[in-house]
């Protein structure tokens, strides 16, 4: 069925899922590394501090390398890192017929150009917007070092790898609804449904438990970490407005900064129309507090599930 803008303006549903996650010792996502250094991703504040970050490129990959292990069908790639398209059909058909075939690109969107046309590319909108990941602490000069062994060499060179450590680390995730399993007209936003709600409310359980049990990272072989949330703050929206960004801190004890996550719920109150805070035990020293200012406060994978009942 297609949905007017004046049908817009009364049911865009938006999901929103803030989420705090704890990190042990690890290089999630690297930089550039000049020589014998393994560099960690990083950015600097205006105090000359240095947080390190997960790109917002790497926590897609990291969801769809999950949804995989998951049992969902991934879209395989040619040599040339081209997207091996299931689809025999031209223009709007052979849209609909991508977004039947490939739920991770329907998810996470994509872009095929016209070769040897003028005509424009096919492309996506992503339903699902991903922050990068951010530390909340700041990067602490920590390294680890290994040995790379050469033929015919004794010893092997030395090589310092730059570690995060014991930091906690937020991020956002937002989910268009009505654009999952639907096209949507990038000029008038008119959206017309082409997959059937069971299998969308599939697709989104999918998202959901990748959530969850999130793995990736770099350098897994010997930092393997955890990046599952430990806290997560789930509404549901009117407007895809990312309203957490800013809004999840924890301090130098290890308490979750409440009154930011309670003003971002009031400031936001014509938007949001229902919420679910899911908490980790044993990670965060006012646990009990957390669980006591807020009406709804569960486990993390309850509140995660709260989701696939709004779907």
């Amino acid at each position: 069925m297609l949905k007017t803008k004046e049908d817009l303006k009364m049911s865009r549903k938006f999901v929103n899922i803030g989420y705090i996650t704890k990190v042990n010792i690890d290089n999630l996502n690297s930089s550039e590394n000049p020589g014998n250094m393994v560099v960690l991703k990083k950015v600097q504040d205006s105090r000359g501090n240095y947080f390190p970050y997960v790109s917002g490129q790497a926590m897609r990959y990291y969801l769809k390398e999950t949804m995989n292990q998951l049992g969902m069908k991934i879209t395989k790639l040619d040599k040339n890192g081209e997207y091996i398209i299931e689809a025999k059909s031209e223009g709007d058909e052979r849209y609909t017929e991508i977004l039947n075939n490939h739920p991770d690109l329907d998810l996470f969107g994509f872009m095929e150009a016209a070769k040897g046309s003028k005509k424009m590319a096919l492309r996506r909108w992503s339903p699902v917007k991903v922050s990068p990941l951010i530390s909340i602490f700041p990067w602490k000069g920590e390294t680890d070092f290994l040995t790379r062994k050469k033929e015919g060499q004794e010893g092997g060179d030395l090589v310092k790898v730059e570690i995060n450590t014991f930091n906690f680390m937020r991020g956002n995730i937002v989910m268009d609804f009505d654009a999952i399993g639907a096209s949507v007209d990038e000029m008038s936003y008119e959206i017309k449904d082409v997959i059937d709600s069971e299998e969308k409310r599939s697709r989104i359980g999918y998202l959901v438990d990748a959530i969850k049990n999130i793995d990736g990272g770099a350098k897994k072989a010997r930092l393997l970490d955890d990046l599952t949330p430990k806290l997560v703050v789930v509404t549901l929206q009117k407007a895809g407005t990312p309203i957490f960004l800013n809004s999840l801190d924890v301090d130098e004890n290890g308490n979750v900064k409440i009154e930011y996550i309670r003003e971002a719920i009031d400031e936001f109150s014509e938007i949001i129309e229902d919420y679910c805070i899911g908490i980790r035990s044993g990670i965060f020293s006012n646990e009990e507090e957390i669980k006591s200012s807020f009406d709804d406060v569960t486990s993390v994978n309850r509140a995660l599930d709260r989701v696939k009942e709004w779907a």
